[in-house]
């Protein structure tokens, strides 16, 4: 019986033992898998501590990334601004200033890429892109106004021939075969011929005169006004925005005419010019 409690005794202890092994095996294998020689350290982190790792690069390279953009930003501005320059009719030294500036000195070795380097790199230029837009904001009002100024000159003629009847200044009156002032230009055309306004401008008066016979007067702002008189007839009305070149009359021979053809006045203040000083054709 003894014998019997012995072996007993022993089976007991033994499968104790079993269990104890394979306790710890299974606890071996949860901790340390059999691969995990050829794991990275980082792999046996929790995700979160990875990321924060990690985290700092990523930083940099946006920050980098917003540095990029902003410098293809500042890039644009400076060409946008040269090339209205160049349409306003700037001078090549009056553009200097948006111009890139020049860049030069001894070779310095590159420094470490910083957080701190790339935002007050940053900083910069988002100075230089307030003060390059507010420039280019300047140079398309400027050229805007120019070209508002450009349409209401009264350059372009009024009629599609090549040649005037009567210039600006002392003639003899076709009527009273006197010395007479004339002035404005008369140009000779065949009755319905369109005439064109000089320059943008307001209508003022569309009507009949009893010397300029049927008469279109347009402003053209700052005390320029053109005339469009002994029209066969009147195409526009009182207030209306006219356009430079567009159609506006066409040539007669009303009021005090000797036969068709189209008188052209330009004034300023209320005194004659010669259109010749304003016309290109």
């Amino acid at each position: 019986m003894a014998k019997a409690r012995t072996l007993s005794t022993l089976q007991i202890i033994l499968i104790l033992l079993v269990v104890s092994a394979l306790s710890i095996a299974l606890t071996l294998a949860v901790i340390l898998p059999q691969d995990g020689r050829n794991h990275p350290v980082n792999s046996l982190l929790p995700s979160q501590l990875q990321f924060s790792l990690h985290q700092p690069q990523r930083h940099l390279d946006a920050l980098a990334l917003q540095l990029g953009e902003m410098r293809a930003r500042v890039m644009r501005l400076d060409a946008l601004s040269a090339r209205l320059a160049r349409k306003a009719g700037i001078k090549e030294k009056d553009i200097e200033d948006i111009q890139p500036p020049g860049a030069g000195g001894p070779l310095v070795n590159p420094q470490p890429v910083t957080e701190l380097r790339l935002k007050a790199d940053i900083a910069e230029l988002a100075t230089q892109i307030e003060i390059k837009s507010d420039r280019l904001n300047m140079l398309e009002a400027m050229f805007l106004q120019q070209t508002m100024q450009q349409s209401m000159l009264p350059d372009t003629s009024p009629v599609n021939v090549g040649y005037n009847s009567s210039s600006f200044g002392w003639r003899v009156d076709p009527f009273s075969g006197n010395s007479a002032f004339h002035e404005g230009l008369d140009f000779t055309a065949s009755t319905g011929t369109p005439i064109f306004a000089a320059a943008g401008g307001v209508v003022t008066t569309a009507e009949h005169m009893i010397d300029y016979g049927k008469i279109v007067k347009i402003n053209h702002g700052s005390g320029l006004e053109t005339r469009y008189a002994h029209a066969s007839e009147i195409l526009v009305r009182v207030g209306e925005v006219v356009k430079k070149g567009q159609l506006i009359a066409r040539v007669g021979s009303t009021g005090r005419s000797t036969g068709p053809h189209l008188h052209f006045e330009v004034r300023r203040d209320g005194a004659p010019l010669d259109p010749r000083k304003f016309l290109q054709n």
